[in-house]
């Protein structure tokens, strides 16, 4: 009888691979033969035959250009000019490019500074792709100098601005209980709109890739591992119990912040790399003013507790410190998918921390979430990220 139990339990489980074996024959049988199902209902026009240009990098006496084919059909490097005229160039990479393949053109070219140029690589068939660089700026190689420029931006911009906000602390210790649940409310309102701008950043990064490597799937990963990920977390600093309160509370907003501002160091690093020095120093200023309401959120839910400096730098540097790694990132590498999935794993952390700052809300405020203390503060949140968001966009 064991065994014939035994032998039943293999059975289902080996029954259980059917469906997937036989999806994957069909799979393949669509991949081989769909050419011939096509046909049936009609021709589809052949595909632009074009590059996605993806980096554009400027060094002494040479322009590095970074392509890749988005398409499923090879596509063939054939000549490069630039500002319309064809100059030579070699290959750090492959001549043909199969799909999402890349290669780096190297032009020998004495640039102008500050001159504007147009940059066209033309492929075999003789279709051109055209890149624009508004200023010919040098581009920023990996050192110690650039390094520490880095680190000291991405202090300024993440962890100065939340440790002054955490300088609110003592002011809401000596909060009564309706105010506390405000500002509370508060923290709940900032992380909504970081979580909201963070998921159409992704979104909006997403669209720009090829559908095999981006869409919306992708941005559906990011938020879903980073919520379930701070679930767990939350879980573990609670000890199962339902709901974050004190340090631990304020941990979980230090860490949804960190995550978010981690994608603010990408863009800032970016537009240096870029650039567009301007733009950077603009980012830096509004980030800054910014982010001092990143400090309050995180001092909100540790009012209650006993809380050392050594405790309260920590949370700092958990919150800022992304920041200096996003700028590095930024600067000195080039990957379309990781930034879309780092702003999609912000968008994830800070929502889940919205419901764990709302079942703090609901537990210990007067009157709970429907309380003009909570929704006043809540709606405050949001107006405040929105009111220093202005001097970003």
């Amino acid at each position: 009888m064991e065994a014939r139990t035994a032998a039943g339990e293999v059975g289902w489980r080996l029954w259980a691979l059917v469906p997937i074996l036989l999806l994957a024959l069909a799979v393949a049988a669509v991949v081989s033969q769909g050419d011939r199902v096509v046909d049936l209902v009609g021709g589809a026009p052949p595909p632009a035959d074009e590059l996605d240009v993806r980096r554009v990098e400027l060094r002494q006496g040479e322009i590095r250009v970074l392509v890749r084919n988005p398409q499923r059909e090879d596509v063939t490097i054939a000549s490069v000019t630039v500002d319309d005229a064809i100059v030579p160039f070699s290959l750090d990479g492959p001549a043909t490019l199969g799909r999402l393949r890349s290669s780096t053109v190297v032009v020998p070219y004495d640039w102008v500074p500050d001159e504007p140029l147009s940059i066209g690589v033309t492929t075999s068939t003789g279709i051109q792709t055209v890149h624009d660089v508004p200023a010919a700026v040098l581009t920023p190689e990996p050192g110690a100098r650039g390094f520490l420029g880095y680190l000291l931006i991405g202090l300024l911009v993440g962890v100065v601005p939340v440790a002054l906000g955490l300088l609110w602390l003592p002011s809401l210790r000596r909060a009564g209980s309706a105010w506390l649940a405000a500002f509370m409310a508060l923290t709940a309102g900032l992380l909504t709109f970081l979580g909201v701008e963070a998921l159409f950043e992704a979104l909006e990064l997403q669209a720009g890739l090829p559908p095999s490597l981006g869409g919306p799937g992708l941005v559906l990963l990011g938020v879903a591992a980073s919520a379930l990920g701070m679930t767990f977390l939350s879980m573990r600093l609670t000890k199962g119990r339902v709901g974050a309160s004190g340090l631990a509370l304020a941990l979980l907003v230090a860490i949804g912040i960190g995550v978010h501002n981690l994608g603010e160091g990408l863009a800032i690093g970016t537009s240096f790399a870029t650039g567009e020095l301007q733009l950077g120093a603009f980012l830096v200023i509004g980030f800054m003013v910014h982010n001092v309401t990143e400090g309050l959120a995180i001092a909100a839910p540790a009012t209650r507790a006993r809380v050392t400096l050594v405790r309260l730098a920590a949370l700092a540097l958990i919150a800022g410190a992304p920041a200096i790694l996003g700028t590095w990132v930024g600067a000195y590498a080039t990957n379309d998918v990781l930034t879309p999935l780092f702003f999609a794993l912000a968008a994830g952390a800070a929502l889940q921390v919205v419901v764990e700052v709302g079942r703090y809300v609901a537990r210990t405020a007067p009157g709970g979430l429907r309380s003009g203390w909570a929704v006043g503060g809540y709606l405050a949140g949001i107006a405040a990220m929105w009111a220093t968001g202005l001097l970003i966009g």
